[in-house]
């Protein structure tokens, strides 16, 4: 009786702390946030091939079939050859990448011809 009063007081106290999983799938952005200003002379050298932030939210709108300024650019990280941003698209989080200058979803696999 004692073992099935503890095992029972346990599974309480571990359920009570437990984390919750529930996702937001909303962007809640302040009034006053400003998107990332983009590396003057790294944008200037990836204007050559098409893929600077502005082509990006072409790109995201174009996909996702919404204006250009229902797209907001929450982070930038990138560097020549690739780069990673995290986006909001019509109120909803995304994340995408670049390689070279081809934009994608960043759970996308561009050598998985098995689809």
């Amino acid at each position: 009786m004692k073992k099935i009063v503890i095992i029972i007081i346990l599974l309480i106290s571990v359920r009570a702390y437990s984390q919750t999983t529930t996702t937001n799938n909303k962007c809640d952005l302040p009034k006053d946030f400003k998107e990332p200003k983009p590396e003057k002379k790294l944008q200037s050298m990836l204007k050559m091939v098409g893929a600077t932030l502005d082509d990006l939210k072409k790109h995201i709108a174009v996909e996702h079939d919404c204006d250009e300024k229902d797209v907001v650019i929450l982070r930038v990280s990138e560097q020549m050859g690739n780069g990673m941003y995290s986006v909001c698209v019509m109120g909803k989080p995304m994340k995408y990448k670049r390689m070279g200058s081809v934009f994608m979803k960043a759970d996308e696999n561009p050598f998985d011809v098995a689809k």
